[in-house]
């Protein structure tokens, strides 16, 4: 979820929350003038409490609308219980996204920890806020939970209440500011802690990460396997030879010079009209715009691998005769030689009658003798006024950059065998995994890098429910070249 999306949200749900706030403002009015006309002298709120209450209420009503009431029940019976879970897989993933959604759920119970001491005197107390804080995160998770409209997390407990004991610390600052006409350094120091703690641990991860000399793998999992009720089979003996690997990096990974020259060069093409600004998708970076009819179009770059897709959304790929296939093929053959997009020993093929299609040569095997190369394909596909409907780029630019050594096929074995890996239906009690084979393989990182793996391949009980996951093959402290 990135930023544009959470405003996205916030404007759908801020007219409904708005709404319901007046609603309940109408309502305190209207008791208001039937208190006063009855003459019984029942306590009424204060100002400051009145308006307390009714942005409370607005943003509890804006946030059973993002947690809850946006969503089907896709989640049913779904539980996490792993605390810092979505720290870890944020960083195996070194996700920008799911940061920002850690974020994002500290900063949703900001207001309640900010307004909860306006409206109940009580709560000016630490240990009061941060129970009924609690309570109330408690409540929502549960409500996700028992409607499947979401997972109950224990990192949302601690993201809440953290969010919550923030806006706790500013208006007590705030507070004792105007109440003593002065600004005591202690309650700014608490108010300043949480940010600048957060501060803090996000530029240690950031430099950590950076003095890497490769990506994470996001293959690792948040949450291990619980395989204590499942039977592993396997079907073939696992080598104990450490086999030394090669390890490659996308040439245009991370390459914003690239994807700036590319979408360029391709509005000028196509005449295209692109946003001057991308848009940030996780690994992914897009520019939206225009056609030269005016329809709407983007090209959506993959940051990590240098692949990228163009898409006019509306356009329908047409049929091709022999010469217009022909006409085309030269148009873009020479546009992706000229941008040095086409490999030289691409294969040329139109697909389905209406698809252009360029493969490269296929990516060496692990025992190869280490050198660049190209692998995956271009396709084009146009209407029936001759305007580009889609232009997928797969093709991967590959350049070596060390041999290091791997674990072997035991010790990996032997982390499958311990849950060390990602799945995404979770096994279930009195299953049976059969494990049928093991390859060397590659798979990029968050940097861009070509790193060796090992793909275990086999089913879980019967041979129609397939079965894969992949282990790192790289040993992390020892290097072969």
């Amino acid at each position: 979820m990135d930023i544009i999306t959470v405003c996205q949200m916030l404007l759908r749900w801020g007219i409904p929350a708005a709404a319901a706030g007046l609603i309940l403002a109408l309502l305190f009015f209207a008791a208001y003038r039937i208190n006063r006309k009855s003459g019984r002298g029942i306590r009424a709120l204060s100002r400051v409490q009145a308006v307390s209450a009714v942005l409370l209420f607005c943003w509890l009503v804006m946030v059973l609308g993002l947690t809850s009431l946006s969503r089907g029940a896709n989640f049913t019976g779904s539980l996490n219980v792993s605390f810092l879970s979505g720290y870890r897989s944020a960083w195996n993933n070194w996700s920008l996204s799911e940061l920002q959604l850690i974020l994002f759920n500290m900063l949703m119970f900001v207001p309640l920890g900010f307004l909860l001491p306006l409206l109940w005197k009580r709560a000016e107390s630490l240990r009061i806020t941060g129970i009924v804080s609690l309570g109330l995160t408690t409540l929502l998770e549960s409500f996700q939970f028992l409607t499947g409209t979401g997972i109950f997390e224990l990192d949302d407990l601690f993201h809440n209440l953290i969010g919550s004991l923030f806006g706790y610390f500013c208006i007590m600052a705030i507070r004792s500011s105007v109440r003593d006409r002065a600004i005591h350094p202690v309650p700014v120091a608490k108010a300043l802690s949480i940010p600048c703690a957060v501060g803090l641990i996000l530029g240690a991860v950031c430099c950590v990460y950076a003095r890497q000399p490769y990506g994470n793998m996001s293959i690792l999992p948040a949450v291990k396997q619980d395989l204590s009720a499942v039977r592993i089979v396997s079907a073939w003996e696992p080598s104990g030879q450490n086999p030394a690997a090669a390890i490659y990096r996308s040439k245009y990974a991370e390459d914003r010079t690239y994807v700036k020259r590319i979408t360029s060069s391709l509005a000028a093409l196509e005449r295209l009209s692109f946003a001057k600004f991308p848009r940030r998708e996780d690994e992914n970076l897009g520019y939206t715009g225009t056609d030269a009819h005016g329809a709407a179009c983007r090209i959506l770059f993959f940051f990590r691998t240098g692949e990228w897709s163009y898409t006019n959304f509306a356009g329908q790929a047409v049929q091709l005769t022999q010469e217009t296939a022909q006409q085309l093929r030269d148009r873009y053959e020479n546009w992706m030689k000229q941008e040095e997009l086409l490999p030289e020993q691409a294969v040329f093929s139109v697909q389905n009658g209406d698809t252009l299609r360029w493969d490269a040569v296929e990516a060496p095997g692990a025992a190869a003798e280490p050198a660049a190369f190209q692998m995956g394909s271009a396709m084009v596909q146009v209407d029936d006024t001759g305007a580009l409907v889609n232009f997928y780029y797969q093709i991967c630019w590959n350049e070596y950059v060390a041999t290091e050594a791997t674990i072997s096929e035991r010790e990996a074995f032997a982390e499958v065998e311990a849950g060390n890996f990602e799945q995404y239906v979770p096994f279930q009690a009195g299953d049976t995994l059969y494990v049928t084979e093991c390859t060397l393989s590659h798979l990029y990182d968050t940097k861009g890098f070509y790193q060796p793996v090992y793909e275990f391949c086999g089913y879980i009980n019967q041979p129609e429910s397939l079965w894969v996951c992949r282990i790192p093959a790289r040993t992390e402290s020892k290097s072969a070249g």
